[in-house]
């Protein structure tokens, strides 16, 4: 669990900002070795037995603090206010670990140099603290810790990463994220002493627990008039398989990240009206063979990509309320509650009537303003969104505001 709170707030951290360093020096973009000089000593002093104890009690209670603010996340968004208090513990993480890097260079005793890794979410420290550190490596454990954190600092820069050790899960398979200059991959794995990538991403996959079964439907999924030229009760209701699930899970992240990439405009992305009419056909070929593959059913990411691409399907609204119907009838995560919410919105949009929790906005580009389009009962939409764990409606707009700006 605390890994995992760590590596959320990590996330979190790095979409907030550059950090105090990258300020400190006026870098703009990945630094070379003269300004990561100017952020962490190239030739370590010794650290005092009482710094050292000192820091790690201090490291440890930054990471407490982290936990403490992430954990009420891990079912709904970050309201503002939350954002803000991990902006803060971020800002104060980095000038901390900055002051010391500067003045002590990267630590060699392992029980330091783990509480570093595990909290430093500050790029560009992170990129120059990991090119100190593989200089300095002299055994396995250091050089891995010093790509990771070249691997992240660079990730979190906007660039590629260069040895691969930033990993994904990719339906149910790790996959590292974009690497440069990815075919000479191993060459520099190798110079840095590293395991080849195949060798590593196996053994990781191999650490990983096997996904248990399903835990099953609550109950049978009624095959109802809106969903009638879609699919059949056995195709909805028959267990599925693990090779079933996987070549579903495998196929909806590949269809996900081109419905990501068409919408946010990246080099290469297709168009995307072609992107949506092909998601839209594997969802139509899906609940004719399979059925709606809940989180009961499946698991919890695939339904969840599965849902995405319903999102998208506009040109079909009435497979759109067919698979809204199908969600409906078996929500058994907080995650599923909210797909419904957002598709529940979308819909009834669709069929000129008013939603019922805000999410589809719009735009006023005169007023530089972010407001819900025809929202029922807006005195009570926050109490509607509370009780599927979504943030207030005010802090929703929010998100867009740099959209506007």
């Amino acid at each position: 669990m605390q890994k995992n709170l760590a590596r959320k707030w990590l996330a979190l951290a790095l979409l907030c900002g550059s950090g105090p360093a990258l300020a400190q020096v006026g870098l703009d973009g990945v630094p070379d070795a003269a300004g990561c000089a100017a952020l962490v000593a190239p030739a370590p002093r010794p650290w005092p037995a009482p710094l050292e104890q000192a820091v790690g009690a201090t490291v440890q209670a930054y990471r407490l603090q982290a936990e403490r603010l992430v954990q009420p996340l891990a079912t709904r968004p970050p309201t503002a206010d939350e954002i803000r208090r991990l902006e803060s513990l971020s800002r104060e993480t980095s000038a901390y670990l900055g002051r010391l890097l500067g003045a002590y260079g990267w630590p060699d005793q392992p029980s330091l140099r783990a509480a570093f890794v595990s909290v430093l979410d500050d790029a560009t420290l992170q990129f120059c603290a990991g090119q100190v550190g593989l200089k300095a490596a002299t055994t396995p454990a250091q050089r891995a810790d010093g790509a990771v954190l070249v691997d992240r600092g660079l990730i979190g820069l906007g660039e590629s990463q260069r040895y691969g050790t930033v990993y994904r899960q990719m339906g149910r398979k790790l996959v590292p994220l974009d690497i440069d200059d990815a075919p000479n991959v191993e060459t520099r794995r190798a110079e840095a002493g590293l395991p080849s990538l195949a060798a590593k991403l196996a053994e990781v996959q191999a650490s990983l627990p096997a996904p248990g079964p399903p835990p099953g439907l609550k109950r049978p999924v009624e095959l109802r008039p809106v969903c009638q030229r879609f699919t059949t009760p056995a195709a909805l209701n028959t267990p599925l398989t693990v090779t079933q699930i996987d070549q579903l899970s495998d196929r909806a992240v590949l269809l996900t990240e081109q419905d990501q990439a068409s919408r946010m405009g990246q080099p290469g992305a297709r168009d995307m009206r072609v992107v949506d009419a092909e998601s839209t056909a594997w969802l139509r070929n899906m609940l004719s063979k399979t059925g709606w593959p809940s989180a009961n059913r499946t698991d919890s990411n695939l339904a969840s990509d599965a849902w995405l691409l319903a999102q998208h399907a506009d040109a079909s609204t009435e497979l759109q309320a067919c698979i809204l119907d199908l969600i409906g009838q078996q929500r058994s995560t907080t995650r599923e509650e909210q797909n419904f919410a957002y598709l529940t919105d979308r819909v009834r949009l669709a069929q000129n009537q008013p939603q019922v929790y805000g999410t589809q906005v719009t735009y006023d580009d005169v007023w530089r303003k972010a407001s819900p389009r025809m929202l029922k009962d807006p005195a009570g939409v926050n109490e509607r969104r509370a009780k599927i764990s979504l943030e207030p409606i005010e802090d929703y707009l929010k998100r867009f505001e740099p959209v506007l700006k």
